[in-house]
């Protein structure tokens, strides 16, 4: 009985690291308000950067708004997640399609 225990037991932990290890990745747009100036893009990025579970983040200035470009794991943030960090960092910033 113990064999097939021990075997339970490693197959649920192979098929845990699985589903960990394939956990939706997603990519969200952001529209982001108050970009003036050449050091504000790099505040954005750093700060949708900090968010547990950011894997890419890029950053295009336009005229006082800027476009964030977001790639994360949804099992570990959410889209509400990264405008709360633009908006902590002084750039409220929405989702947009």
């Amino acid at each position: 009985m113990k064999p097939i225990l021990r075997l339970a037991a490693a197959l649920g932990f192979v098929l845990a690291i699985g589903a960990t290890a394939s956990a939706a990745e997603q990519t969200a747009t952001l529209e982001v308000q108050n970009v003036s100036c050449e050091t504000c893009a790099p505040i954005v990025k750093r700060a949708l950067g900090r968010v547990p579970g950011v894997s890419r983040v890029a950053v295009a200035e336009r005229a006082g708004t800027a476009t964030a470009m977001v790639t994360f794991d949804a099992a570990r943030t959410d889209v509400a997640a990264l405008v709360q960090a633009t908006t902590n960092a002084g750039f409220p910033s929405r989702a947009v399609q």
